[in-house]
């Protein structure tokens, strides 16, 4: 009995320590990044003039351009690559570090030393914009948190980001839209289509985010992930961190960059299943312009060096938190026709829905493609034969003829 006794006050010790040591840590995070000497950010230039619009206490950038049908063109790319995942493996190591002052040494699971968000932006739509608009009235939006949009203090979940999207449409005027959406942008215009069906006309959603397949997920989402109100904190305090290290970024990022998205060496090799696939697959002349674009913004800018840096990388992290913890995971049970759970509504879809994927996308299977085409009732595949994760900038001629077919083919869309 008193073994047991002695057990229980070591665990509640040790979990005291835990908080304790992690309250004291967000506290010293937080000073960090009040007293750093951040550099005045500047907006980015993308191809086309940022335009703002002020909606709910959000500056929303945006660019526009032409006339007819309302296309929505929604960036992915809320996606972090980390190293060796910073080391570390999850929440509870990172309660280690925290207690061993490791925490200082590491960014912890802060998915860490490059971060994807320069990538999460207007500059997605490069080679489809203008060839769109030439059909339809063309908006590509940087939603909140990332590119040239506020950075709210706030959750961002998949929901909130839902409401902001609807706000920025409310805001415009837009009372029925066409929403293309890729990666975690996919799964928002799913979200989006599910929640205010009567106000999208059409459905692209390009590899979107959220069906891929996570045998072992529900068993232990529960106490796997932090709880969302340590989460927020934690991230944050994650960010401090990672900004910590911007000068190791500026030396080690290029190089990480091009292998990540295509250098040789790293090449899928006709296997998608594989977890070390490149984002980009052909690796043309448009291809390399792109991720040398990204290359050249994260690093030759002074974006870096900026609190809207910190703010996107809290951004990005509470995005993945979110998606990571809810039920927006899991194909082999997705197909489990008495779940009643987020994703499985997917059936629920009702408006015409263009499903399209790259098929050496490493991130996402192609044959999640398959399950949505065959559970959304109105939908068209079109698997892209050349393409990974970026099948718009890959092969954007294919990707801008297939968009312009779907959208001529809803009714009265295309003038005659």
């Amino acid at each position: 009995m008193d073994s047991k006794k002695y057990l229980v006050g070591i665990l509640s010790g040790m979990i005291l320590m835990v908080f304790g040591a992690g309250c004291v840590t967000t506290r010293v995070d937080e000073q960090l990044m009040k007293i750093r000497h951040y550099q005045v950010y500047q907006p980015r230039q993308y191809f086309a003039p940022t335009q703002y619009l002020s909606a709910g206490g959000i500056n929303y950038g945006y660019i526009e351009k032409g006339q007819g049908p309302t296309l929505i063109l929604i960036h992915g790319g809320i996606v972090t690559y980390d190293i060796g995942q910073s080391f570390l493996a999850g929440p509870y190591w990172d309660s280690l570090a925290i207690i061993t002052g490791l925490g200082y040494v590491f960014p912890l699971h802060s998915q860490s030393l490059i971060h994807l968000g320069a990538i999460s932006t207007i500059d997605t739509w490069e080679y489809n914009f203008n060839q769109l608009s030439e059909k339809f009235h063309v908006i590509a939006l940087d939603l909140p948190g990332f590119g040239n949009s506020s950075k709210p203090d706030t959750r961002y979940t998949v929901p909130e980001m839902t409401q902001y999207l609807n706000q920025f449409l409310e805001a415009k005027g837009l009372k029925k839209v066409i929403l293309a959406g890729q990666d975690y942008s996919g799964l928002l215009a799913i979200d989006y289509t599910l929640t205010f069906p009567d106000r999208v006309a059409g459905l692209i959603l390009i590899s979107p985010y959220g069906t891929q397949s996570h045998p072992f997920y529900y068993p232990v989402h529960l106490w796997w992930h932090y709880p969302r109100w340590i989460a927020r904190n934690a991230y944050r305090g994650k960010a401090a961190r990672v900004d910590i290290y911007r000068n190791l970024l500026k030396r080690t990022g290029r190089s990480a960059y091009r292998k990540l998205f295509y250098e040789r060496e790293y090449k899928l090799i006709e296997n998608t299943s594989s977890p070390y696939g490149r984002l980009i697959y052909n690796d043309n002349e448009q291809s390399e312009k792109f991720v040398e674009g990204i290359i050249k913004y994260k690093f030759d800018s002074n974006w870096i060096n900026t609190r809207e840096f910190a703010d996107e990388l809290i951004a990005t992290h509470l995005s993945l938190q979110d998606v990571g913890r809810k039920d927006y995971w899991g194909i082999l049970t997705l197909k489990d026709e008495n779940r009643t759970d987020w994703i499985t509504r997917v059936k629920l879809i009702k408006s015409p829905t263009l499903i399209i994927w790259g098929r050496y996308d490493p991130l996402i299977k192609v044959e999640e493609a398959e399950y949505l085409d065959k559970v959304i009732p109105n939908s068209v595949m079109s698997v892209f034969n050349s393409s990974a994760q970026y099948p718009m900038v890959e092969q954007s001629d294919q990707f801008n003829t297939e968009v312009i077919r779907f959208i001529c083919g809803l009714e009265g869309s295309c003038s005659k």
